[in-house]
Order: C-alpha cells, then structure tokens, then sequence
C-alpha cells in the first residue's frame, strides 16, 4: 500500500515537472512569435510615409 502511495507521488511530481517544462518551452515559442512580429510591424511602420500636416492657409481654404 504504502508503494502505491509513494508511486503517485512520484508520478504527480514527474507530471507537474513536465508540465513545467513544456510550460517554459511554450512561453519561449509564443515570445519568439511575437517578437518577430513587433519587428515585421516596425519595419512596416517605417515604410509607411508620415502623414503631412495640413497648413493653416489650407485649413482656411476648406474651412469656406
């Protein structure tokens, strides 16, 4: 009986130690993605021409 016992404990901590594993693993993958993608949208950003201002004669023009 008391085999039993100790052989669940040792598989709950070999399960929860692979959990924490696959855990770890997983949070690497997802911050790899979205680094990658914060930088694609930083290089898209950068291709993208700025927004010109409307000068004041142009706003009165429109303004009329």
């Amino acid at each position: 009986m008391a085999g039993i016992v100790f052989n669940a404990a040792h598989q709950k901590e070999h399960v929860r130690e692979r959990l924490k594993t696959v855990r770890t693993a997983f949070r690497e993958i997802l911050d790899r993605f979205v680094s990658n993608r914060m930088r694609r949208a930083a290089v898209e950003a950068g291709q993208v021409r700025p927004r010109r201002r409307l000068s004041t004669a142009t706003q009165s023009i429109n303004a009329r």
